[in-house]
């Protein structure tokens, strides 16, 4: 006498039944065996984003196996690591691009430091003091 829970989950016998029933012509085997171990290049390669979870298989399956729950798990997964990807691409672009201009600006300082200076024109005092004078005394002449 059989005690267990006829509808408990049991390994995988792959019979093939969840792939044909599949309205989406997907193999819900491969995708199952992917996302058990993890395997993101083969859940893009069998295509799981396509799966409508429709649930067909998850009811042909004599192993009652929750495929549809993990077609689920593993589209969020995929999901998080897109996300990851692009944050982590924006990050190393922010990076390069940060770099880049202190670069520049390293540049722009050293050329700026490496140019001959151009020359400080000097007056003297006597100068300065002739230059008022002529200052005032035009003033004066042009008052009446």
């Amino acid at each position: 006498m059989i005690t267990a829970d006829s509808n408990a989950q049991q390994p995988c016998i792959h019979c093939g039944e969840c792939a044909r029933v599949c309205p989406e012509a997907l193999d819900p085997e491969a995708l199952f065996f992917a996302a058990v171990k993890d395997d993101w290049t083969a859940l893009g390669t069998h295509h799981l984003g396509a799966c409508t979870e429709c649930n067909r298989c998850v009811e042909a399956c004599p192993s009652h196996i929750p495929l549809v729950a993990w077609f689920q798990w593993g589209k969020s997964k995929l999901r998080e690591r897109a996300k990851a990807d692009a944050a982590r691409t924006r990050f190393l672009a922010r990076n390069a691009r940060l770099a880049r201009e202190r670069a520049e600006r390293a540049a722009r300082r050293r050329d700026a430091a490496s140019t001959v200076p151009l020359p400080v024109q000097t007056i003297s005092h006597n100068e300065v003091l002739a230059a008022i004078a002529r200052g005032r005394a035009r003033r004066h002449t042009k008052r009446p």
